[in-house]
This record gives C-alpha cells, sequence and structure tokens, in this order.
C-alpha cells in the first residue's frame, strides 16, 4: 500500500504547492513564502521514499535523504510564522504588537535549535523497508518529536485564533487531524498516516489562505 500512497502523496503535494504559488500571486503574501518552502519540503520527503526502493540502499539515496532531513528540521517550526501571518491579514490587534512579533520569530527559532540538536546529536543512518518502500531513517534518534508536536499545537491555537475572527475553521481542523494522526505509533499503522495527515495540514493551510483572500 504505502508504494502507492507515497507518490500519491507527492502528487498532492505538487498541487497544493502549485495552489501556493496561485495564491502568493494574488495577494504577495509573505506568509505564503513560508508556506511553499514547507510545502516543498514535504513534497521532496515524499518524493524521495516515493523512488527509495528503485535507487536502492546506498550512498546516492543516503545523500538523497539529507535534505529530507534538514527539510523537516529546519522548515516545519517555520509553520507557525505562515499561520501566524494568517493573523496579521486577519487584522488581529495583539498580533501587530512588538512582544507578539518577537515572542513567536524567537519560539520558531528555538523548536529549529532544539530539533537540530535533539535530531543530530547523534546521527546513525539506517535504511527501512515498509512495504515496497525504502527510506532512510536516523535509528539514534528515540524521543519523541517534541518540537514538532509543539508547532502542530501552536498551528492550532492560532487556527481557533482565526476561526473565531473570521470564522475559517479549517486550520484548526487540519491541526487536529496532524496531531491526532500523528499521535498514532509507527508500529500500529507505519508512517503513513502521519505522511497522509500532513497532506490534509496543507490543505488546511491552503483553504485558509484562499478563504482569507475573500473575506479580508
Amino acid at each position: 500500500m504505502a508504494m502507492f500512497l507515497y507518490p500519491f502523496y507527492t502528487v498532492c503535494h505538487l498541487f497544493l504547492l502549485a495552489w501556493a504559488h496561485y495564491l502568493y500571486y494574488q495577494s504577495h503574501q509573505i506568509g505564503l513564502v513560508i508556506l511553499i518552502l514547507v510545502i516543498t519540503a514535504i513534497a521532496y520527503d515524499n518524493l524521495i521514499v516515493s523512488v527509495g526502493s528503485l535507487i536502492g540502499k546506498g550512498k546516492t539515496l543516503l545523500k538523497l535523504s539529507h535534505p529530507r532531513f534538514m527539510g523537516h528540521v529546519l522548515l516545519t517550526p517555520l509553520s507557525i510564522l505562515a499561520a501566524f501571518s494568517f493573523c496579521l491579514q486577519s487584522h488581529m490587534e495583539w498580533a501587530f504588537q512588538p512582544l507578539s512579533i518577537f515572542s513567536v520569530c524567537f519560539l520558531v527559532i528555538s523548536l529549529i535549535a532544539a530539533e537540530i540538536v535533539t535530531y543530530y546529536r547523534k546521527f546513525e543512518p539506517k535504511e527501512v523497508w515498509f512495504e515496497g518502500t525504502l527510506r532512510y531513517t536516523n535509528s539514534a534518534y528515540k524521543m519523541l518529536p517534541i518540537p514538532s508536536i509543539i508547532t502542530t499545537i501552536l498551528v492550532g491555537i492560532i487556527g481557533l485564533a482565526i476561526w473565531q475572527q473570521v470564522g475559517s475553521p479549517w486550520l484548526l481542523v487540519s491541526s487536529i487531524v496532524m496531531f491526532v494522526g500523528g499521535a498514532i505509533p509507527q508500529c500500529v499503522a507505519g508512517p503513513v498516516v502521519c505522511s497522509g495527515v500532513e497532506v490534509c495540514l496543507i490543505v488546511g493551510f491552503c483553504m485558509t489562505a484562499a478563504q482569507l483572500q475573500n473575506i479580508i
């Protein structure tokens, strides 16, 4: 199943990437630039997993996998900035306060630093086969992905604020789906569920951006 789902996820993210570009050209909203970077990283992640079994284990796949690791480490927390930009676009007074802007930026930088320290503190690449797919993972990384969990929660909180302000529930709903799907242990359903709910989260971002362009 995974060997068919990951190419499907890749196509979905490429479609969402095109949609995000279209939304950007409509509004030139800086948050959409950040969202485009996040979607690009996730699309690349799914693409490499899709073709991993064709490339085979070895140095080539490992080199291609390093951008996957860095994409998650560096770009995932940036989704908080993309969500926060929606608050600015929604004209929420608290979002324009210097303390709010500083706090969000400081938090994002801290989460990125925490991701780098925890993920790369000890790096032991290991090939993993799953339902016809081949990927490399860091076998030394045994911790819960706390920065990613915090990121999802904060995006959900921002989504709640946007829902209350302009009546757009998409970011809140998609972040809840992401949180629930990400909480399912991989030993139960494998990595395909988490990758699937990532699609839902990005759909929530794009739906919110599209709705804000019509409302504001």
